[in-house]
């Protein structure tokens, strides 16, 4: 993430409305201070104990579709951050963008009825670690939001399976919430011989819920920014502030869209 660094030294120039000294972006090349929590308190949350409650009417759907789906969760490719190429995804929503056709409307209706009642969700994806599988510790895209987990197979608990946010370490449980800033460091680890599942779901934090729109413009521009680089073998840095410039805007444009408008 660091790659892009020098191009976003007059980030404020160009984008005035994200000018919140608060706001960390893994792509400034600023270092992130951690002086905030790892983990947040999922009771403050209502549409958190809502789901949890409900988590039996809920489960069926949610365990059908990854049964249906198997065949298409992809290989989360960021380099060196796994010991095996274990850890896949099927993603549904990317920083307030539809990914692809995905639906989880038409396949999980009563989930995306609660998932659509949420302020401020931006990403949705249903994330799988393979047996033996390790991720190693990395920094996620900003400050902005909570990561979201809730489990939906948890072969075991700590010290087999679980997760680190800076020193802290936590497991997660069936039907139930891991809220935390993935801005710190973070890895996750699965040493058993099952496979481990969780609902992610990322959510712009309520005192950056205003900025909702330019935040996800920004990611959304820096990950299309990246692809192209690496497609064309773009290394200037002017090149790629010039490139930035260019594609923020229409980003920008784009209407932010649902979980539940994924038809």
């Amino acid at each position: 993430m660091y790659l892009f660094a020098s191009l976003f030294v007059s980030e404020n120039e160009i984008i005035t409305a994200m000018e919140n000294k608060q706001i960390w972006y893994a792509h400034s090349g600023k270092k992130y201070l951690e002086n905030e929590p790892c983990f947040f308190n999922t009771a403050n949350s209502a549409w958190a104990v809502d789901i949890e409650k409900n988590w039996q009417e809920l489960k069926g759907e949610i365990k059908a579709l990854i049964n249906e789906k198997d065949k298409n969760f992809e290989g989360v490719s960021y380099l060196g951050l796994t010991n095996n190429n274990g850890w896949s995804a099927l993603s549904y929503l990317f920083w307030g963008s539809r990914v692809k056709e995905a639906s989880l409307k038409d396949s999980c209706p009563k989930l995306s009825g609660y998932l659509n009642k949420m302020p401020g969700i931006v990403s949705v994806s249903f994330s799988r670690l393979a047996p033996n599988t390790i991720i190693n510790e990395h920094r996620g895209d900003c400050n902005a939001v909570l990561r979201c987990h809730i489990g939906i197979e948890v072969p075991i608990g700590l010290p087999e399976c679980g997760i680190r946010v800076g020193n802290e370490e936590r497991s997660w449980e069936e039907g139930k919430w891991l809220f935390f800033n993935d801005a710190w460091k973070h890895s996750a680890w699965n040493k058993t011989d099952k496979r481990r599942i969780v609902l992610i779901i990322d959510v712009i934090r309520p005192e950056f819920l205003n900025k909702k729109r330019a935040i996800c413009a920004n990611i959304r521009t820096v990950h299309i920014l990246l692809n192209i680089a690496e497609k064309y073998k773009i290394s200037s840095p002017l090149m790629k502030r010039a490139l930035f410039m260019a594609l923020y805007i229409p980003v920008y444009m784009i209407k932010l869209i649902r979980p539940s408008t994924l038809k």
